[in-house]
C-alpha cells in the first residue's frame, strides 16, 4: 500500500508520484545549473577572490579556524582597504578553508604551486545547482504544478544575472546565504506538517541551522527571519480554516518560531565580538562606489527607484554585465522620466495588483513571493544605508529566487501547448548561451578586466581596474594613461593614486610617483605599501635634489628673520615629501612668522599632506583672515569643507565661494568649487552651466580642462 499525504494546498499526493516529481523538476534543474556552468571550472581566482581566498593566511595558512570566527571578513586585506566595510561572514570563510584542506589533500606533496580554484569554483557550481532544486521545491509548496516547479528551476539555474555569483569565488556568499534562507523556509514547513514532537524538533533544529547558516554567510541572510514568519502566516491559513484553531498570531504561534532566537543571538554575539563592541560601521563611502553618495533627498529617492528598476531590467536583458558599476558607469537619475526609475514604479505597481487580484481568487502565493523579494532585497536597497556598492549583480541572487517562483506560477495561467514548450527551451537555451559567454570573460583577472573596460570605457572603476592590470603586464604606458583619465574623473580615487605611483615608479619617474604616492598617503595614512614605495621614491629625489635643498637650507639660515626664506624651503621640503621635517620647522618658527598669510598656508597645506584636516582648515581660516580677498584660499578652504561636510561645513562652504565669486566671478576654480555645491543641492543643470563656463575659460588638454570636462559629463552636462 502507498501511503498518501496532504499537499500544501490541501490536494491529496502519493509518496510515490512526489518522489517522481522531484526526479523530473528538481533533478532537471540540478543538471541545468551544471550545465550552466561547466566551462568555468578551469577559470582563475580573479577580483576578490585573489585577496579574499588566494592570498588570505585564513584560509590557507595552519592554525587560523579561531581567527575565522573573532575577525572580520576583510580583517586580511586591512592593510589595502583601511576603510573597509566591516564584514562578519564566517561561514562563508570556513567553507574556503574547508576547500583549501581538499585541495592541499589530493595535489602532489611535491607540488609547489599555489592554491587551486577549481574546488572552489567546483562547489560553487554544486551550490547553484542544489539551489536552483531548492526553488523548484519552493515553487511546488506554493501551489505550483510540476511544470510550474520545472519552469522556476530552469530559469533561476539560467539566469545570466548570476554568473557574477558562480564564477567569483567569493559569490558563495550569496550561494550560501541563499541555501540558508531557502532551506530554512522549506525545513519549517517540514516541521508545520510533522505530527510526532520528536520530529517536529528534529526539522526546527535543520531550520535553525539553516538559518544560522543564511546569517553566518551574509549580512542580508538576516531576512531569513521575516521571510520564515511571514511563510508561516501563509502556510497556517488552510489548518487554521480546517480545524478552526485560534488565530495565526497568538501566544501559542510564538514557539513555532522561538527556535529562530538561538541562532540569531549565537549570531549577533560572535559578530559583536569580532567587530570589537559594534555590530555595524557605517564605511567611509564616496561617489566612487556609490553614486547616491551626497545625493539630495528627492534624488535619493529616485536612485533607489532606479536601482529596483535596473535589477529587474538586467533579469530580463542581461546584455551588458560587469564587475564593477562606478561613476560613468550609472547615471543617477534625475526624473520620474528616467527609464528605468519608469520600470521600477511599473513593476512594483504590477506587483501589487498582481498579488490583489491572487489574493482575492484566494492564490496569497503571489502575495507571499512579492513581499519576499522585497525583504531579501531591502537590506542592500541603499534605502536606508548606504552600503559600499550602488549596483552589483551579485546582490539579486537571494530575491531572484522569489523573482524565479513567480516565474514558474505564471505558467499556471497559461493553456499547455507545443509551442509554449518550445518557447521556454529556447529561451533556456539563449540564457545558458550568455552564461556561457560571461563565464569566459571570468577566465583571469586580465580577462576579466579587459571586458570591464570595453563596456564601460569611462567607468573610473573599469579604468582603474584596467590600467593596473596593464601595468601589472608590463603595458605600463597605456596603463598609465587609463590611471591618469581615473583620477581626472574623480581626483580623490585613493586606489588610483596609489596604482598610479606604483607604475610611475616601475619607470624610475620618480617626481611623478612621488606626487600620486604622496596624494595616496594623504587621503589614507600608514597604508604600509604606500608607506614604504613613498620613503623610497622620496630618498630617491632628495638625492637629486639635494643641492637645492642646501642652498635653500643655507639662505633660511642665513636670514632667520626673512619669512620668505623660510617658506621657500618649507615649501621644497613637503614637495619631497619630508612632512615630518616641515612641521618642525612651522612649530619651532609659529610665533616668530605666524602673522604671515604665506606661512600659515605652508603650514595648511601641510597638515593637509598630513591627513591632519580639522587643523589645517583651522589654518586655512586664520590665513584667510590675514589675506581676506584671496580667492584661490577661499576656494580651497571649500574645498577642504566639502571634504569634512560635519555640521556647517556646506553652508560656511557656500558663504566662501559666494565672496569668491563676487571677488573673480570667471575664474575656472570658483567656477567648479561652486559647481560642486550647487550638484549637491540637487541643481545638477545650474552646475553643469558652470563647469562648461569654466571649461570655456581653460587651455584645452590642461589638467584642469581634462577634469572639468569629466564632471561636467558625470552631471550629465
Amino acid at each position: 500500500m502507498v501511503t498518501s499525504i496532504r499537499g500544501p494546498r490541501g490536494n491529496r499526493r502519493t509518496r510515490k508520484s512526489i518522489t517522481t516529481v522531484w526526479l523530473r523538476a528538481e533533478l532537471v534543474a540540478v543538471v541545468v545549473a551544471a550545465f550552466c556552468y561547466c566551462n568555468t571550472l578551469f577559470n582563475d581566482f580573479c577580483d576578490d577572490g585573489v585577496p579574499i581566498v588566494e592570498r588570505n593566511p585564513k584560509v590557507n595558512d595552519a592554525g587560523q579556524w579561531s581567527e575565522i570566527w573573532t575577525t572580520d571578513y576583510w580583517s586580511d586585506t586591512k592593510d589595502a582597504t583601511p576603510n573597509r566595510d566591516l564584514l562578519y561572514r564566517p561561514v562563508s570563510l570556513s567553507s574556503y578553508r574547508l576547500v583549501a584542506f581538499v585541495d592541499r589533500a589530493v595535489r602532489d606533496p611535491g607540488d609547489s604551486a599555489g592554491p587551486s580554484p577549481f574546488f572552489h569554483l567546483l562547489l560553487n557550481v554544486l551550490l547553484h545547482a542544489l539551489n536552483s532544486a531548492l526553488v523548484a521545491r519552493l515553487c511546488r509548496h506554493m501551489g505550483g504544478s510540476d511544470a510550474a516547479a520545472l519552469v522556476a528551476g530552469a530559469v533561476f539555474a539560467t539566469l545570466p544575472i548570476h554568473t557574477e555569483v558562480i564564477n567569483n569565488v567569493v559569490g558563495r556568499a550569496d550561494l550560501l546565504a541563499t541555501l540558508g534562507v531557502v532551506g530554512a523556509i522549506l525545513a519549517h514547513r517540514r516541521s508545520m506538517v510533522r505530527t510526532t514532537d520528536w520530529s517536529i524538533v528534529q526539522w526546527r533544529v535543520v531550520a535553525g541551522l539553516a538559518a544560522f547558516i543564511a546569517m553566518g554567510s551574509k549580512e542580508s541572510g538576516v531576512a531569513v527571519i521575516p521571510a520564515v514568519i511571514l511563510l508561516d502566516n501563509y502556510w497556517y491559513r488552510p489548518w487554521r480554516a480546517a480545524s478552526r484553531d485560534r488565530p495565526w498570531w497568538s501566544r501559542r504561534s510564538l514557539f513555532r518560531f522561538a527556535y529562530l532566537i538561538v541562532p540569531a543571538a549565537v549570531y549577533l554575539a560572535l559578530r559583536y565580538y569580532a567587530l570589537e563592541g559594534q555590530l555595524h560601521q557605517k564605511p567611509a563611502l564616496t561617489k566612487t562606489v556609490n553614486v547616491l553618495v551626497d545625493a539630495p533627498s528627492w534624488q535619493h529617492v529616485l536612485g533607489v527607484i532606479q536601482l529596483w528598476g535596473m535589477y529587474w531590467a538586467k533579469t530580463v536583458w542581461p546584455q551588458i554585465l560587469c564587475v564593477n558599476y562606478s561613476i560613468n558607469t550609472i547615471r543617477l537619475a534625475t526624473s520620474v522620466f528616467d527609464p528605468h526609475v519608469m520600470l521600477g514604479i511599473g513593476v512594483s505597481i504590477g506587483l501589487l495588483i498582481a498579488s490583489v487580484l491572487a489574493w482575492r481568487k484566494g492564490r496569497r502565493s503571489v502575495a507571499y513571493l512579492s513581499a519576499a523579494i522585497v525583504i531579501t532585497y531591502a537590506a542592500t536597497s541603499n534605502a536606508w544605508i548606504l552600503i559600499q556598492v550602488f549596483f552589483a549583480e551579485r546582490i539579486w541572487y537571494l530575491p531572484s529566487a522569489g523573482v524565479a517562483v513567480l516565474v514558474g506560477l505564471a505558467v499556471l495561467r497559461l493553456k499547455w501547448r507545443p509551442v509554449w514548450c518550445l518557447a521556454g527551451a529556447a529561451i533556456v537555451f539563449v540564457m545558458t548561451e550568455r552564461c556561457w559567454q560571461r563565464n569566459a570573460e571570468w577566465k583571469d583577472n586580465k580577462t576579466l578586466y579587459a571586458a570591464t573596460y570595453e563596456v564601460h570605457r569611462r567607468a573610473v572603476g573599469a579604468l582603474r581596474l584596467y590600467g593596473q592590470s596593464l601595468v601589472e603586464q608590463g603595458q605600463v604606458e597605456r596603463g598609465i594613461e587609463l590611471l591618469k583619465r581615473a583620477i581626472d574623473i574623480d581626483l580623490g580615487f585613493v586606489d588610483a593614486h596609489r596604482s598610479l605611483g606604483q607604475a610611475y615608479l616601475l619607470i624610475e619617474d620618480y617626481e611623478n610617483a612621488l606626487r600620486h604616492l604622496q596624494i595616496a598617503n594623504m587621503q589614507v595614512p600608514e597604508h604600509p605599501p604606500t608607506v614604504q614605495a613613498l620613503a623610497f621614491v622620496s630618498d630617491k629625489v632628495c638625492i637629486q635634489h639635494d643641492a637645492e635643498v642646501q642652498a635653500l637650507r643655507v639662505e633660511a639660515e642665513k636670514n632667520p628673520l626673512d619669512a620668505a626664506a623660510e617658506v621657500a624651503l618649507i615649501r621644497k621640503l613637503v614637495q619631497l615629501a619630508r612632512t615630518d621635517e616641515a612641521l618642525a620647522r612651522l612649530r619651532a618658527r609659529q610665533g616668530q612668522f605666524g602673522d604671515s598669510p604665506g606661512w600659515q598656508y605652508e603650514y595648511a597645506v601641510t597638515l593637509v599632506l598630513l591627513d591632519r584636516r580639522d587643523e589645517a582648515i583651522a589654518r586655512y581660516a586664520r590665513c584667510l583672515e590675514l589675506a581676506p580677498t584671496d580667492v584661490d584660499l577661499r576656494v580651497e578652504l571649500a574645498s577642504l569643507l566639502l571634504e569634512r561636510r560635519e555640521g556647517d561645513d556646506l553652508d560656511r562652504a557656500w558663504e566662501l565661494t559666494a565672496r569668491a565669486m563676487e571677488l573673480a566671478p570667471e575664474a575656472p576654480s570658483v567656477l567648479g568649487c561652486r559647481a560642486e555645491l550647487l550638484a549637491l543641492r540637487g541643481d545638477l543643470q545650474a552646475a553643469g552651466a558652470l563647469y562648461q563656463r569654466a571649461i570655456e575659460r581653460l587651455p584645452p588638454d590642461s589638467d584642469a580642462w581634462r577634469q572639468f570636462r569629466e564632471r561636467a559629463a558625470a552631471l550629465g552636462q
